[in-house]
């Protein structure tokens, strides 16, 4: 699992702990949580899209 993924797991328990104990800085907490794992997995994804994108271009360079 990834790092985003885990953030966005635990952002939405403590989400739906806040809405259970009625406690909404709890729920706000695990809101921001769930947007920081998304921002994790979009930076994850990107550089992944960036690899790919170089060994494309190496490999063009390289005549192949």
């Amino acid at each position: 699992m990834s790092s985003g993924t885990s953030d966005k797991v635990q952002g939405k328990l403590k989400e739906a702990g806040g809405v259970l104990l009625d406690d909404e800085k709890m729920k706000k907490e695990g809101q921001a949580q769930q947007v920081v794992g998304d921002i994790k997995e979009t930076i994850d994804e990107a550089g992944k899209a960036a690899s790919d994108l170089v060994e494309k271009a190496a490999d063009l360079i390289k005549g192949k």
